[in-house]
């Protein structure tokens, strides 16, 4: 038996497209201001690629819950899969920041990033599976996943704007 999606959740999809959307215009236009001082540390500019990686998930997530009629695994393979192509990318920013200690990254600095970047897409990966499955829960964890990208996206685009200066 195939589940839809339950009423209202449109609703959710549309603001979080249109904010994710225009957070990642903000952070464009930040990395366009310092592109010289990004592109000058393999930590700025891992860091620039995830949080794109990580907005186009958020954008891309919410975009998917719009159909009308959308059933729950036709939301969740798709998220499954743009879930676990924004991890690879995580994944490398990780490691790259593992070895960040030459370019003066400390090592509580190292930590927040790596919470961070972990608090926001684990959620999409769990409620990817638990939407491929059928549970409606799924789309909680989705909400979740969403609103972590737009709390670490704020926090990188301070970074990539302001901090990239001092």
């Amino acid at each position: 038996m195939t589940h839809t999606l339950l009423e209202g959740w449109s609703d959710f999809g549309v603001a979080a497209a249109g904010a994710t959307a225009a957070l990642a215009g903000l952070l464009v236009v930040a990395m366009s201001v310092n592109v010289a001082e990004i592109m000058g540390s393999k930590v700025t500019v891992a860091g620039a690629r995830t949080t794109i990686a990580s907005l186009v998930l958020a954008i891309a997530a919410s975009l998917l819950i719009l159909p009308a009629g959308q059933t729950l695994g036709g939301l969740g393979i798709p998220a499954l899969v743009l879930a676990v192509a924004a991890s690879f990318v995580q994944v490398a920013a990780i490691r790259t920041q593992g070895h960040a200690e030459a370019e003066g990254m400390t090592t509580g600095v190292r930590a927040v990033s790596i919470g961070l970047a972990a608090a926001e897409h684990v959620p999409f990966l769990v409620g990817a599976v638990l939407l491929v499955a059928g549970v409606d829960a799924g789309l909680w964890w989705l909400v979740v996943g969403i609103v972590a990208v737009v709390v670490s996206s704020m926090v990188n685009a301070w970074v990539l704007l302001i901090e990239v200066r001092r």
